[in-house]
């Protein structure tokens, strides 16, 4: 793999630190999300060095083809259709190569922004959706592959059955100079070596090819998730926000009255201290009855004394 020297988008430094600060801020789902989209491009690579190893194993089989004039006017057609994939080839990874290259810029750009502002940094992971476009790109460039390999291979295997059939005509033509019966090849089955040289590896291609476009639809659909999921976290920190700022007037005020409850009985004795007009007139009439009383006691006293 040459890429990046073969450095994965997952073992990244940068891409590992903005995934551990998003588990920590309780952001599971966007690290999750995160992860997700750097491994479907780690995938794209190691697809897109599958498919350069099949290219090159088909470049070296038609080289390896013999030589005469009907394979050679063959072997220039296949050469041109295995360097128009390989064209293909180098195109798309160049592609993903810019994908990689921006995933690292945003997340080395959130993760130094986190560190000084924390969490809410970390919403920006919303802006790996900048990415979209480049991997909409890759897949259209994908699916024209897909189609123009589809076209080699139905040429090739024209070619291979056009090569086998002259083949067996021929060989038919001597048995009958020699005398000898012909054989039916349609009970036999038999490939041209153009099916071994260059069918095979561009089936193989096709098949890559379209295990990478799945690749991106499933990429593509994370990416939106991920903006989905950024989205709706957000909105629940701002209702939660919301309702913190409305309860504490309420929890205020209810402090308030429980501290006026608990210190009211210190305040008002209405048992013990009388000050209105009904208490001035138990007075005057205790006092009263107290001084009859005394007076009673003092003729009694008088009374003994004659």
């Amino acid at each position: 793999m040459d890429m990046e020297a073969g450095k994965t988008l997952t073992n990244e430094e940068v891409v590992r630190e903005l995934l551990e600060l998003l588990k920590k801020n309780a952001l599971k789902e966007q690290a999750n999300d995160v992860f997700e989209i750097c491994s479907y491009v780690d995938g794209l690579e190691k697809k897109i060095d599958s498919m350069t190893e099949e290219l090159t194993n088909m470049q070296n089989q038609i080289k390896e083809m013999q030589e005469d004039t009907l394979v050679n006017n063959a072997k220039k057609a296949l050469s041109e259709a295995q360097e128009r994939l390989n064209a293909r080839c180098e195109q798309i990874k160049s592609q993903v190569l810019k994908v990689k290259t921006q995933v690292k810029s945003t997340a080395k750009s959130i993760v130094d922004e986190a560190k000084e502002k924390g969490k809410s940094a970390l919403y920006r992971v919303s802006e790996f959706l900048g990415i979209k476009k480049r991997l909409l790109d890759i897949r259209e460039n994908v699916r024209g592959a897909i189609k123009t390999t589809d076209k080699d291979i139905a040429k090739t295997a024209l070619l291979a059955k056009g090569f086998r059939e002259a083949g067996q005509t021929a060989a038919n033509a001597f048995r009958t100079f020699a005398d000898k019966p012909e054989v039916d090849y349609s009970q036999k089955e038999q490939k041209h070596p153009i099916t071994k040289a260059v069918l095979a590896p561009m089936k193989a291609v096709k098949k890559i090819l379209v295990s990478m476009e799945l690749h991106l639809d499933a990429s593509i659909d994370k990416l939106d998730n991920l903006a989905m999921n950024v989205q709706l976290d957000k909105e629940k920190h701002m209702e939660n926000a919301k309702t913190k700022e409305q309860t504490e007037p309420e929890r205020a005020e209810a402090e308030r009255v429980e501290a006026e409850v608990v210190y009211s009985p210190m305040v008002a004795e209405p048992q013990e201290y009388q000050y209105n007009a009904d208490a001035f007139e138990n007075y005057l009439r205790d006092n009263a009855a107290n001084d009859n009383k005394n007076k009673e006691i003092i003729m009694q006293k008088d009374k003994n004394v004659r």
